[in-house]
């Protein structure tokens, strides 16, 4: 039992990991919950820090979803295989099914120890799980997501229909198509549906500012520098520097509106 909970708990440390929080300091000197959204999310690590830093965030949080949930899968085969549980109960071996782990490794995303609990909508991270249980899904959710950003520049909007397809996809998957695919279990579709459940309640404000016209759109802003950086495009020289002199200008430069995509 220990070591399953001990093994739960590094599952949701490695969530906490605040990629946003750590490259924006790293290499910008800035606290990114201080500007945009002030979310630790993807969309504002582009949106402050620019698109180079910002999708090297992307990269890291998708990659806590497979870390977790690859190892998590390589430690449930070799105990069920190599390890005696026959006097353990079975509760206790429930303990290593990958879906708890990747369940642990969503809810640190969003509530990181190391950023006060601050954390993002774990869009990217529930990507990377996706991956290691269903690829398929997982390249049409990503195929979904570009066209919807496309047509409507909404990424709150665009991760919503990136989830429902994963949702959609896996089912049919599962009970329709797995002589062909292969099955991934009911337990896997219900981690699909809880992590979606939990994204949509994180995304809530986000949809109530689409139906009142006021969500940022990256759509609305071609043209312009969508990502609306707090340090200026990834070319210009001692951003660090600007940040520090000029802050007035950087309050001018950045969305304040207080939207928070992922």
């Amino acid at each position: 039992m220990f070591y399953a909970i001990l093994c739960l708990l590094v599952a949701y440390l490695i969530g906490s990991f605040p990629s946003a929080l750590v490259v924006g300091k790293t290499a910008k000197g800035i606290d990114i919950r201080e500007y945009g959204s002030h979310n630790l999310g993807t969309t504002n690590a582009i949106r402050v820090l620019g698109k180079k830093l910002g999708f090297i965030v992307f990269f890291l949080d998708v990659f806590k979803g497979v870390l977790v949930v690859g190892l998590a899968r390589i430690l449930y085969e070799l105990n069920k295989y190599q390890i005696d549980f026959k006097n353990i109960e079975a509760f206790n071996f429930a303990l290593f099914k990958p879906i708890y782990y990747g369940l642990l490794c969503v809810i640190g995303h969003m509530f990181p120890v190391f950023a006060g609990f601050r954390g993002g909508k774990a869009v990217a991270t529930s990507l990377g799980i996706t991956f290691v249980f269903a690829p398929i899904p997982a390249v049409l959710c990503l195929l979904v997501f570009a066209l919807t950003l496309e047509a409507t520049g909404y990424v709150s909007l665009s991760s919503t229909f990136a989830i429902l397809t994963v949702c959609i996809t896996a089912t049919i998957q599962e009970y329709a198509l797995y002589k062909y695919l292969g099955k991934m279990g009911i337990e896997v579709l219900i981690l699909f549906y809880t992590i979606s459940l939990f994204m949509i309640i994180k995304h809530w404000r986000n949809y109530v500012r689409i139906f009142k016209g006021t969500e940022h759109s990256f759509k609305k802003h071609k043209g312009e520098d969508v990502t609306g950086s707090a340090v200026g495009d990834d070319d210009k020289k001692e951003p660090v520097k600007e940040i520090e002199n000029n802050d007035q200008e950087l309050d001018s430069d950045i969305d304040t509106t207080g939207n928070d995509e992922e």
